[in-house]
């Protein structure tokens, strides 16, 4: 899959804006989570069946490593203009080691934000699996990686309420790899948990390995096993099965093997869906490159009507294992932000405050390395 993106640097305040970039990318690696959650949760995967960047000028270009889970060393070759080369090596336990080292999917160009914040356009894979007149937007109140202030497991996907009945989507061109019901097979924490379950497998174009995204709690099924499928295609229909409190569709990105401990944030994988919005996702890193957990991330709009109304407050994911995967390596990420600028605030040995810019339809990412 071939991706462009316009690179930009905001400081503090203000906004640089330089000249157009394009970035292409595309090479394997599976980036597996390195460990279970705290709770101890499994694969689930083993008895179910399957059923079936830069400008030219920029001065560093990333070879992969070909070892299968992508994490051998990553050869970064200099441009003509910078002198000698180097070979960097990642921790084999992706963000848990001192040094966070480039994925080499279409998508981890994280490292390209050499800067505090970056501006990045995004070509994004995925549609929304819900369309109006559904509620295409996901429940703030349960996002990927929380618990609902400890009240619930953490969150492995995202929630999209809406009434029994509203028709569910593939997000993307797919083959269907396992369509029915959980109540003999496990693929989360224990069997039963999506009730009637749609898995799909796509092959996105440049990847050699493909990304998964499953549809649960349906009240009907409208595909098969092996079918395939095509983006925007009726595959569903929004119900109450398994452990569903409330109708709702429970949506998952799994990445590049169809495990629970596979998952990424989907909200990071989908294009807006309100109108004038964009993204915020980053991580925060320590003096050795690893990644923090962080707690209690104060963003406020400035200027808005309603500021203290429209806060909004977020953490990184609440299981560590989430932290600084591939693609992205970022340990929070939030949809669906107005456009505008913000006032992010978080405490670490002090309160820190940082003014960021959000573009419609683009992605801030903040890359703050902490002392």
């Amino acid at each position: 899959m071939r991706l462009f993106w316009v690179v930009g640097v905001l400081v503090v305040g203000c906004t640089l804006t330089p000249a157009p970039s394009t970035w292409t990318s595309s090479v394997p690696g599976t980036g597996q989570r390195p460990s279970p959650s705290p709770e101890g949760k499994s694969s689930g995967l083993s008895s179910a069946p399957q059923g079936e960047g830069s400008n030219p000028s920029t001065i560093l270009s990333l070879t992969p490593d070909p070892s299968p889970n992508g994490r051998g060393a990553i050869v970064v070759t200099p441009s003509p203009a910078e002198k000698g080369g180097k070979t960097i090596t990642p921790s084999p336990l992706g963000g848990a080691g001192k040094i966070v080292t480039p994925d080499s999917s279409p998508l981890g160009l994280s490292r390209e934000c050499k800067k505090e914040i970056c501006i990045l356009e995004v070509a994004f894979p995925f549609q929304r699996p819900i369309q109006p007149p559904g509620t295409d937007t996901v429940d703030p109140t349960y996002r990927y990686g929380s618990t609902q202030q400890g009240q619930r497991e953490v969150h492995h996907g995202v929630e999209f309420i809406n009434k029994a009945g509203v028709p569910v989507y593939a997000v993307a061109d797919g083959v269907v790899a396992f369509a029915g019901e959980d109540e003999d097979v496990s693929f989360a924490t224990k069997r039963g948990f999506y009730g009637k379950v749609i898995i799909l497998r796509h092959n996105l174009q440049g990847e050699a390995l493909p990304l998964y995204t499953v549809y649960g709690h349906l009240l009907n099924l409208r595909v098969q096993s092996g079918e395939t499928v095509r983006q925007g295609q009726l595959i569903g229909e929004v119900g109450l099965g398994g452990v569903a409190a409330g109708t709702h569709l429970h949506f998952e990105v799994r990445y590049r093997t169809n495990d629970y401990d596979a998952t990424r944030n989907p909200e990071l994988w989908l294009p807006p869906a309100l109108p004038e919005s964009g993204l915020l996702m980053g991580r925060f890193l320590d003096s050795q490159g690893q990644c923090l957990t962080m707690e209690n991330i104060v963003l406020e709009p400035l200027g808005a009507e309603n500021a203290l109304l429209e806060r909004r407050y977020l953490s990184t994911y609440e299981d560590p294992a989430m932290h600084c995967l591939p693609p992205w390596r970022e340990s929070f990420g939030i949809n669906d932000l107005p456009a505008g600028t913000y006032r992010l605030s978080y405490i670490y040995t002090k309160p820190e405050t940082l003014i960021i810019e959000v573009l419609a339809g683009k992605v801030t990412y903040l890359n703050l390395h902490l002392p």
